[in-house]
């Protein structure tokens, strides 16, 4: 019995992860507009290129900071936070780590990152401010997770489907304070799987693709993001046929046709966080070239999971 106990014991304290993966001390970096001087508790850094960084003990107390430059004196209070490592023990051990992680000092944690304007009483953020003023630039990576398309073909008729994987990149430039222009690029699918895999549908199936370049002008609104411009895309219908029974189902051969058309771009997003936002973008193609050019409506609408990262 008493061996069993300690085996239990045992086993309950190698599963606490925050014991084990945190470890005492949680590196910092605080980041500055100005040369400042920084106070913890009885230590005092001096920044290096407006930037100090510095070890603290964790703790379930709040962290005080005092940032003294040539037109300040600000103090501030970070509040612990559970660390990352305190949940997992919900995934590694049903939360049974919990117990041991409760009253650990490794349980708690700090922002890796703090960012002050020394110029502003107060602020200070735990992210860097993306990019949103005039002559800042943004990379703009995303994944239109979802889309609907509207095709017609010429001498086959109108072709619409949905499906999923897509692709698009572009660069942004704020010519404006909270507006920019954008020139980007994005190819799209209707596959009928969110992940790749192969595939066979009896009989064959019909396919629509689309890859398109635009310019377009963009307004934001603290979360909200909203935009229009003009674009050039490339539309591609297929069918492949499939038959198993040459004898009884005479085969039939495939089909590819392409087609240019010049359109227009709209799009609108909701900032969930810094970085990453989600919205819906719509390519109209309006006027067809090259082959039987003339006005012709084509669309490709898609829910855009999208990243913006500051240059």
């Amino acid at each position: 019995m008493r061996n069993l106990l300690f085996i239990g014991c045992l086993f309950f304290g190698c599963c606490s992860c925050a014991t084990i993966l945190n470890p005492r001390y949680k590196a910092m970096a605080i980041y500055t507009s100005g040369p400042s001087k920084i106070i913890i508790k009885k230590d005092t850094l001096y920044t290096e290129a407006n930037e100090a960084h510095f070890l603290v003990p964790r703790s379930m107390d709040p962290l005080s900071l005092r940032v003294i430059a040539d037109s300040s004196n600000q103090s501030l209070s970070i509040p612990a936070k559970s660390s990352f490592a305190y949940y997992l023990n919900i995934a590694y051990n049903y939360g049974l780590g919990m117990l041991v992680d409760q009253n650990n000092p490794k349980r708690y944690t700090y922002p890796r990152r703090i960012y002050m304007d020394t110029a502003v009483n107060g602020g200070f953020r735990y992210q860097p401010i993306l990019g949103t003023q005039k002559g800042d630039f943004n990379v703009h990576l995303s994944m239109p997770f979802l889309s609907s398309f509207l095709q017609k073909p010429t001498q086959d008729g109108t072709k619409a489907s949905i499906g999923f994987l897509g692709l698009a990149f572009g660069l942004d430039y704020y010519h404006q304070n909270d507006q920019y222009l954008k020139l980007g690029f994005s190819t799209v699918s209707d596959f009928f799987s969110p992940s790749p895999a192969p595939y066979y549908v009896e009989g064959g199936r019909d396919y629509l693709n689309s890859a398109f370049g635009y310019l377009s002008n963009h307004h934001r609104i603290k979360r909200l993001d909203w935009g229009y411009g003009l674009s050039l895309a490339e539309n591609r219908w297929g069918v492949d046929n499939y038959i198993d029974d040459p004898d009884n189902n005479p085969p039939q051969g495939s089909k590819r046709k392409r087609s240019v058309s010049a359109g227009l771009m709209f799009s609108g997003h909701y900032f969930t966080g810094r970085n990453f936002h989600i919205g819906l973008q719509y390519c109209p193609s309006l006027w067809r070239l090259y082959e039987n050019p003339g006005f012709r409506y084509e669309h490709v609408i898609s829910l855009d999971l999208a990243w913006k990262i500051r240059l």
